[in-house]
């Protein structure tokens, strides 16, 4: 949890890196940064979206994961709630559910919050930007 004097800064170097990101990946969309939040209020934006995701280690029905993927719809908008080192709470991922987000699967393995975050992004490049 960042000290609040720290937080605008590092939100600031966030979105440089994104849209430095953004302009060497020559993407038209440059991804939206927001500013730190709890919890509750990340869901809460993600109720608003067309697609919201949360992988969880303890989800196993990589089936219904494929399927969730398959329905993206390009240029929806879609949240992916990746979590912090040591996962989501059980209560966590229930209150994410009652919100209308999904719980998904990675696989078998725990990956780091880093890793996570590129396993969901080469879903979606798989799953939007191969012919």
């Amino acid at each position: 949890r960042p000290d609040p004097g720290k937080a605008k800064n590092r939100v600031e170097r966030w979105r440089k890196k994104a849209e430095a990101a953004a302009k060497q990946s020559r993407r038209s969309i440059l991804p939206e940064v927001h500013d730190i939040c709890d919890f509750g209020q990340a869901l809460e934006m993600g109720v608003g979206l067309d697609s919201a995701l949360i992988p969880y280690e303890l989800s196993r029905d990589f089936d219904a994961t494929r399927r969730r993927i398959e329905e993206l719809e390009p240029g929806g908008s879609l949240g992916i709630f990746i979590g912090p080192e040591g996962g989501f709470s059980e209560e966590e991922i229930a209150a994410a559910g009652e919100m209308g987000i999904d719980s998904v699967t990675l696989g078998r393995r725990i990956l780091r919050t880093e890793t996570a975050a590129l396993v969901v992004l080469s879903w979606l490049i798989y799953r939007f930007e191969t012919d």
